[in-house]
């Protein structure tokens, strides 16, 4: 009796020892996210040149080496950050973003006098663009339940590569809630409000280029 009883032990041993190692052995399902344009719906529209035709080359994007992969990077602390292992970018961030800006720019004007396009070496090479618009994203995290915080250097440049303007926005946008769907949400709005930093600095830019090509010095050295 005693030695079916250490039996019985035994077995139940190992029925509870498999149970916590296949416990262990398991992790939740990977989440993938991807980072929204505005509503067409709620973007401005203005002209911002009475000519047509103008293309806007975007390009490149470079973001910082600390949010270059794949896990998306939240801030616990002033001096801490958490990489979340399963809640990801569905494919690169500097891609996702410049993708996003494509779409707000585009829509914030009638595609008949402003066509946005992505900048590549090879379009470069095709079709110089009227404009060039560079980006450099520093910062781009937020607090799950609190806030987001994107801090970005924009450079726009002429077709000859001059710059015409060089500016920096520092944008806040609230998290509405604790899920990393309410945080990817919130980093969404606040690249809207990038998107229209920039699409407001592109009448200003645009009008430098147009008086650099019609400035007499141009026309002689052409």
């Amino acid at each position: 009796m005693r030695h079916f009883h250490s039996n019985r032990l035994a077995r139940l041993s190992l029925v509870i020892a498999g149970v916590i190692l296949t416990a262990c052995g398991t992790s939740p399902p990977s989440k993938f996210y991807q980072l929204s344009p505005m509503s067409r719906q709620t973007t401005p529209v203005s002209d911002v040149s009475s000519s047509h035709n103008v293309v806007i080359a975007l390009g490149p994007v470079h973001v910082a080496d600390y949010l270059d992969r794949p896990q998306i990077v939240t801030r616990s602390g002033k001096n801490e950050l958490n990489l979340s292992e399963f809640d990801r970018w569905a494919g690169s961030l500097e891609a996702d973003i410049s993708r996003v800006l494509v779409e707000n720019i585009s829509g914030f004007s009638p595609a008949d006098s402003l066509s946005v396009v992505r900048w590549t070496p090879y379009t470069e090479s095709r079709a110089p663009a009227s404009l060039r618009v560079q980006v450099t994203v520093d910062r781009f995290e937020g607090t799950l339940g609190h806030s987001v915080e994107l801090a970005a250097q924009w450079t726009i440049c002429g077709s000859d590569g001059s710059v015409l303007l060089r500016k920096e926005s520092q944008l806040t946008e609230k998290v509405a809630g604790s899920s990393y769907d309410a945080l990817v949400a919130a980093m969404s709005g606040a690249l809207g409000r990038l998107s229209l930093d920039i699409f407001e600095g592109i009448a200003p830019a645009l009008q430098s280029e147009q008086a650099r090509k019609s400035s007499p010095e141009d026309g002689a050295r052409r």
